[in-house]
Parts: C-alpha cells; sequence; structure tokens
C-alpha cells in the first residue's frame, strides 16, 4: 500500500509538473505571438510616415511580394541553390568539427599544441579572408561551400574542445576506478559528457552558416537567396529584398529551436547527481 502510496503521489505531481510546463510554454508562445503582431503593425504604420526618398517596404507590400516570387518559382528555385551550399557545407563541417575536437580535446599535447592557433583564426575577421578563398576555390559551387564550411567548422571544433575539457572529474574517476583506458574514457565519457555543450556549438555554428551562405552568394557566383537579395537591393526593390531574408530568418528560427530543444534533452549528459 506505501509503495502504490507514494507511486501514486509520485503520478499526481509528475502530472503536475508537466501541465505547469505545457502552462508556461503556452504563456511563452502567446507572449511571442502578441509581440510579433504589435511588431507587424507597428512597421505597418511607421514605414509610410518615414521621410525617405525611397519607397520602404511594410508587410502587405512583402507579402505581395512573396506571393509573387513564389509564384513565378524564382523563391523556390533561389532556396534549393542556396540549400544545397548550406547541407554540403555545414553536414561535413560538424562532421569534421566533432572528430577534431574530441582528439585535441582529449590529448592534451595536442590540445596545447592547436588551441592557440584555432582560436587566433576564430578571432579573425572572416571578411578579410574571402578574397584568399575565392583565389583557391574558385567562384562558382566551390567557393561558397568552402566558405560556410570554414564558418561552421571553427565554433563545432572550440565547442567540442571545451566540452571535453570540461567533464565531471567525478565521470573521469569512475572511468579509471574500472580500469578504463585512455581512449574508452574519451569516447565513453567524455564524448557523452560533451554532448550538450556539442549541440550549443551545432547551434551557434548553424546561424553562422546561414550568414555564411549570404555573404558567398554575395561575393561568389550570383545565385541563391543572397544574390536575390542583392539583385533587388541594387533596383531598389526592397520589399522583393527582404522576402528570402525572411525566407533564411525563419530557417534559422526552425533549425535553433529544434537544436535547443535537442540541447536541454542531452544537459543530463553533464549532470551527477
Amino acid at each position: 500500500m506505501e509503495v502504490g502510496g507514494l507511486m501514486s503521489t509520485a503520478t499526481v505531481r509528475t502530472g503536475r509538473g508537466s501541465d505547469a510546463h505545457r502552462r508556461g510554454r503556452g504563456h511563452r508562445a502567446s507572449v511571442a505571438g502578441a509581440t510579433a503582431v504589435l511588431m507587424v503593425v507597428g512597421w505597418q504604420l511607421a514605414a509610410p510616415r518615414m521621410g525617405t526618398a525611397f519607397e520602404l517596404p511594410t508587410p502587405v507590400s512583402t507579402l505581395g511580394a512573396f506571393i509573387e516570387m513564389a509564384r513565378s518559382g524564382e523563391l523556390w528555385q533561389a532556396a534549393r541553390q542556396s540549400g544545397l551550399v548550406l547541407l554540403v557545407g555545414t553536414i561535413p563541417a560538424i562532421a569534421l568539427g566533432i572528430v577534431m575536437g574530441v582528439i585535441i580535446g582529449g590529448v592534451r599535447p595536442l590540445d596545447l599544441a592547436f588551441s592557440p592557433y584555432i582560436y587566433a583564426f576564430y578571432s579573425t575577421p572572416f571578411v578579410a579572408l574571402i578574397p584568399l578563398f575565392l583565389l583557391v576555390f574558385g567562384v562558382g559551387f566551390e567557393g561558397k561551400v568552402a566558405i560556410v564550411f570554414t564558418l561552421v567548422w571553427l565554433p563545432v571544433l572550440l565547442q567540442t574542445v571545451a566540452g571535453v575539457r570540461d567533464v565531471d572529474p567525478r565521470l573521469l574517476e569512475v572511468g579509471r576506478s574500472f580500469r578504463a583506458n585512455g581512449w574508452r574514457i574519451l569516447f565513453e565519457i567524455r564524448l557523452p559528457a560533451a554532448m550538450s555543450l556539442i549541440v550549443a556549438g551545432v547551434r551557434l555554428a548553424v546561424g553562422r552558416a546561414l550568414v555564411g551562405v549570404v555573404v558567398a552568394e554575395f561575393d561568389t557566383a550570383f545565385s541563391g537567396l543572397g544574390a536575390e537579395i542583392f539583385r533587388y537591393s541594387q533596383r531598389f526593390r526592397l520589399s522583393h529584398a527582404l522576402v528570402p531574408a525572411f525566407v533564411l530568418a525563419a530557417t534559422g528560427i526552425v533549425l535553433t529551436a529544434l537544436l535547443h530543444r535537442a540541447e536541454r534533452r542531452l544537459e543530463r549528459w553533464r549532470r551527477v547527481e
């Protein structure tokens, strides 16, 4: 009876906790939605009243531009081109960044040898390196992929190194007490414990990847969403220029939300009760 009573109490508490969590999530969504509505209304009212030489875009004109570009197929073709660059540049960069980060972070001599140069490269303004990338890889698809790859690889590498180094010593002590060798400790303790930081690095890298796509398409072959922004901005058709920017922003929001959820789930690896 006692056990049954405890289980019933735990079930009730869990149910209440999940209900409270759902209510909190619903409240946040309501606040975010109301804020978005207020921003759109304020934008629609303020844009026509600003005394500028050019007509500023409004939510209504931007929606009209979206419908026009979607119907012509221009938007979807550009999105496919940018999406291909994003995938080909991002997925290998994440994989390589994690592998290199695990090895460098888990092997002390490698960490001492390479970390200062990795941080120096990360701190270098990347815009200054774009001409070098264009000379080496060309201005076509390969050049765009190389730019996105580098922008993604660096934060994933750095976060993985930090995560592998920043493991709770008690976890390492448990592994040593079971006489686990260095490689088992690295891949069975350090790597799982670092997963939340690795996912955080991937989340940061996704934002940099989207920026990299636009930068690459500005400075290399004129194709994709970045090229659409550039082309319409040059013609001062600002409503049309905003459409691909909003598509990229929406992509970033969705990917970041998914990775943030994964990051919270993996956070339990870093906790030791």
